[in-house]
This record gives structure tokens, sequence and C-alpha cells, in this order.
């Protein structure tokens, strides 16, 4: 947050100065960026195309979740009070619209307060400078400062942490221990500085979709249906649209598994924006742009570029390509990109979620039902919901048709129940759908296989590296 005001506030500072205390008038100092960085629902500035999103959206997660659960979920009630529905879908319009003109907003209130608003082109050039650069060293040490706080808090335990998240009145030392309580269970690391910055610019959504579109991808569905079920519970079998969809999150995964987003991750690979995949990735990110923008919130245009694309999905997992350069021959370079593996601690926090995911599904399911069984959904969801995309074949692709891959289902979840498993259940067939990939956080071969359901990606146990 402190590099963010560091870089965005010297681009413009407004004075508003139309407070005084005893006849005196004090100026304040703001910079107010032109655009906001928070939506609501998919951003649509209509009531309709709000309403219209969250519909399709609850659709889509109670048809994935039936499919998942083999259960049936049509006595969901979806209709919960409408005329709030309504009422939030008016006002998520006008917020998206303020967003838009975020700039445009805040003045126009500061003015309707009965501010004097004071573009600060209009003043002197070495005053404003000065009130920049203070402006920046205080923010930043004082952004540090609390950092650091609370990363020295003590710590507290579950009964303490409870006790002061239903306390209204805190002190500052309190709320840093809370804090740091919370951000202990949520990544399960030592709380450092840096970490406290991280989840204040939005890291924990952006690093549990990396997990569920990767190690835990077997506990995704568990956890989408645990969610609904306390819902559905609190709201005896009615649903609110817009908390019940922010809680799932299957059709964002399934977006990015059938984007084949995981093919830009392996490290030393250069990447043009000729590349046939790259042509082919864009073609599909275009195609489903409406999809795209309903459930992962991304815009996509044919304007962009495939690197410009796969940049802006990469950043749903706080992920990047970096770029290399332009390369090759003088009439024809082109920028070339590639993956290199970020120096953060979500190798860590990835192993202590996976090993939470598997006591927890050790202790509360049978063995029978750790077996994720493949479940035939066509015909039962709309065409708004995200299922395998009709990728365009390249001949690799196609030379890798009709080789069968026997995977074991479950098996990774069952642990000591591996052989009575396979002589209950056997093995399920799926065919291969390209040439196997490095996958580095895993550290082991991966490849996407079609299965009678779906398409996804799973592990090579007969690959070695050499």
């Amino acid at each position: 947050m402190a590099s963010f005001l560091a870089s965005t506030i010297s681009s413009r500072i407004l004075i508003c100065s139309s407070l005084s205390f005893g006849g005196v008038c004090f100026d304040r100092h703001i910079w107010v960026r032109e655009w906001g960085i928070v939506n609501v629902g998919n951003g649509s500035t209509s009531i309709g195309g709000l309403l219209r999103s969250q519909h399709v959206a609850t659709q889509a997660n109670i048809a994935l979740l039936s499919a998942a659960d083999n259960d049936d979920l049509s006595y969901v009630d979806e209709n919960f009070q409408p005329e709030s529905l309504q009422t939030w879908g008016k006002r998520g319009s006008v917020i998206n619209v303020e967003m838009r003109r975020y700039r445009e907003s805040v003045l126009a209130g500061l003015v309707e307060d009965g501010y004097t608003v004071i573009d600060a082109d209009d003043a002197d050039d070495d005053e404003s400078g000065a009130v920049i650069e203070s402006v920046k060293a205080a923010s930043e040490q004082l952004y540090t400062a609390e950092c650091k706080a609370i990363a020295d808090s003590p710590t507290i335990s579950d009964a303490e942490l409870k006790k002061l998240q239903d306390t209204r009145a805190k002190t500052k030392t309190e709320r840093h221990q809370q804090r740091k309580a919370e951000l202990s269970r949520r990544y399960e690391i030592d709380v450092t500085p840096d970490l406290v910055e991280k989840d204040d610019d939005g890291w924990y959504p952006q690093l549990r979709m990396h997990y569920y579109l990767t190690l835990g991808r077997e506990f995704l569905s568990n956890r989408d249906a645990k969610r609904a079920k306390a819902q559905l519970e609190a709201g005896e079998n009615s649903i609110w649209k817009p908390d019940f969809n922010k809680g799932q999150m299957l059709p964002a995964v399934l977006l990015l598994e059938n984007l084949n987003l995981l093919q830009f991750l392996t490290p030393d690979v250069q990447l043009r924006g000729s590349d046939e995949k790259l042509v082919e990735f864009k073609a599909l990110a275009v195609q489903h742009r409406h999809v795209i923008k309903n459930y992962l919130n991304v815009s996509i245009s044919e304007k962009l570029t495939s690197i410009a694309i796969a940049q802006k999905l990469l950043a749903k997992i706080d992920l990047k390509l970096d770029y290399v350069g332009r390369l090759g021959k003088r009439e024809n370079r082109e920028c070339v990109y590639q993956f290199v593996a970020p120096d953060d601690e979500r190798d860590s926090i990835f192993g202590q979620w996976l090993n939470r995911d598997e006591v927890f599904l050790s202790e509360s399911v049978s063995v029978t039902n750790n077996i994720e069984f493949p479940t035939q959904v066509t015909g039962t969801i709309s065409d708004d919901i995200p299922q395998t995309l009709n990728q365009v074949e390249s001949p690799a692709t196609q030379a890798w048709k009709g080789l069968k891959l026997k995977m074991r289902l479950g098996l990774d979840s069952a642990g000591r129940f591996y052989q009575q498993m396979v002589s209950q259940l056997g093995e399920a067939i799926g065919v291969a759908d390209g040439e196997p990939y490095w996958n580095t956080y895993l550290g082991q071969w991966q490849v996407w296989v079609n299965f009678a359901d779906e398409c996804r990606s799973v592990v090579c146990d007969w690959l070695v590296v050499v």
C-alpha cells in the first residue's frame, strides 16, 4: 500500500480549503485516482445487467454443486427478498458508475459538502513539489510502522481472538493483536510486515485461487459445498444471491482450467504473441469473454494482445510473465516473455493448506466419499455455465489423441485405504489432451486429460526428470 501511494500520489494533488477553526482556514492536500478499483458484482452499470449476472451465476453454482455431490438442490429458494435484491442492483449500478469516474465523483461530493477545490496545477510548483515529497515520506513511514506493530504483536489464543472479534471498542494494541491472529490463521505461517502489506494489497484471494487451481483442486468441491450448506441452513433453504455467488469458487477455477492458464507457468520457455498456443488461447478467451467477465470480473477484447490477456488472467493468481526483450530479425522482431517463479512464501503456505485439507477430509469423510466419481452433466447446465470450452486443437494436441492414461481417483486423499479402494473401485480411464508439462509449484509432471465430465490436469507418475 505504501508503494502504491508513493508511485501514484505525485500524479495529481488537490487542495481543499474550506475547513476553518477560529476563523483560520486550513488546507487539506489529497490525491484522487481517476477510476476506482472495486466493483459491485460483475461491474455492470445497469440494474438489469447486475441482476442477470447474479441469476446466471447462481444457476451455474447450483448446477455445479449438484453435479459434484450427486445431490438434488432443486429445493433451494433463489427468490429470497427480491425487493432487497432490486435495491442492491440499483445501488450497485450507481457505485459502478462512480467507480468509472471516481475522481469526478469524489470532487463533486466535496464541492457539495461545501469545500473549495483548487487544482494543484494552479499552485506554486516548488510548494507543490515539497508537499508531494512530504506526503510520500509520511505515508511510507506511518504505514511501515503500522505493519511492523502488527507483526510484533504478541500471539493470542483462539479464545482471546474470539473475544476481541466480539468487542466493538478496541485499543490500537488490541486491533494489532486481532489482525496478527487473523493473518496467522489465514496463511498459517509467521506473520511479518511484508505479509501484512501483501494482505492489504489483496494477496489472499489471489493465493487462494492459485491453490485451488493446483494443489487444492481435489478439495474445491467439498469447500464450496460446505459454504453452500452453511448458507442454506442459516437461510432455511433460501439464499441471498450476491453472498452465495461470492462464496463459490468452482466456476472461476473451471474457467482458468479450461483456458489452460497453467501452460504459461513453465520457467525458461520463451513466449511470443505469434506462438500457436497463444493465438489459440486468445481466440478461446475472446470467444468466451462474457463468461470470463461474469465469473472472473476480467474484461477481454479483440484489441488486446494474447500476452496482455494472459497477464490479466495470471494477475488473478498474483503471477505474471516477465519481459525478456525484442528478439528476432530486424524486420520481424517480437516482444518475448517468460515465466519466472516468484520468490515469495506461497509454497510454504500451500503446503500448510494442503495438510489442513487432507486432515479435515480424512477425519470427516468416509473412504467411499473420498472418491470423486465422474458425473456426466451435459444437458443439465445452461450455455452460460463455464464447462470445458471448445478449444482449437493444434497438430501436437491431435498427435497425442488416443493415448490413454489409467488414473486412480481419490487415492491422494485416501492415504492408508489405497489397496482397499483399488480392489473395490478399480481404475478410471481418461484421454490425454496435450503433451505433459512440468509443474514447478507441485514439483511433478502433469498432463491435461479429458474425462467423461471435464478436462482436468492430472499427475503423470510414470514420468521422471532426466
